[in-house]
């Protein structure tokens, strides 16, 4: 997929997905205020709702800067060098976390000026990308309490700490590997816990088996 869109393997890719309205814009001006220092920058915005693509792709034209829609990506044919976008609109359905895949910084939507509640934050956790989000995150409490007390993520309050954050995710060399890190360790504590809670099962269901046999014995 990086290769399909044209990306190189050392471009910094910022990624922000299942955003709404403005967050696609905070986005893009933070990629215009890094991108001219920072030219290894590139963006995929990943808008939440369907119906908002060709909304965020008019704003896209406005801003005069390379762009490319997801949609219009060949797989047999690979945007070759020279006309690789610096702004990938990702504008088709199910593709979200192969993209988080290949971030590395990742912005997850539905958080900053919206009163949504969030959107999953667990997807780029797990795959190590320097993550953050905004205050509205209520639909997904427990996690960003985990996140935030591992150190494992950050929450922005605006546009201005969107674009801190990024910085500092480029410029300094240990703050985003060492958060991605924080964040794909603690998903991995989260994991098994099916298999944790059938044990737990099993091994009440062996006692009170037991229990029932040595009853029986005890009767006979």
């Amino acid at each position: 997929m990086r290769e399909l869109a044209g990306f190189s393997d050392d471009d910094a890719i910022f990624l922000a997905g299942s955003t709404q309205e403005p967050e696609e814009q905070l986005a893009l001006e933070t990629f215009r205020g890094l991108s001219t220092n920072l030219p290894r920058l590139r963006l995929i915005l990943v808008p939440r709702h369907p119906h908002r693509f060709d909304e965020v792709a008019a704003l896209l034209d406005r801003s005069g800067i390379a762009w490319q829609r997801r949609s219009q990506l060949e797989p047999d044919c690979p945007l070759p060098t020279a006309h690789r976008p610096l702004v990938l609109l990702v504008d088709t359905i199910g593709e979200l976390s192969a993209w988080w895949g290949m971030a590395t910084i990742g912005f997850v939507g539905g958080s900053l000026h919206s009163t949504r509640g969030g959107q999953n934050m667990i997807e780029p956790a797990a795959y190590g990308v320097a993550t953050c989000f905004g205050p509205n995150t209520q639909n997904f409490r427990d996690v960003v309490d985990l996140l935030l007390t591992a150190g494992a993520a950050t929450r922005v309050e605006s546009g201005e700490e969107l674009t801190a954050f990024v910085r500092r995710s480029l410029e300094d060399s240990a703050f985003a590997p060492s958060l991605g890190a924080r964040a794909a360790a603690l998903v991995r504590q989260q994991q098994g816990a099916t298999s944790r809670t059938w044990s737990l099962i099993e091994e009440r269901l062996k006692s009170r088996a037991g229990g029932a046999a040595a009853v029986s014995e005890r009767a006979a």
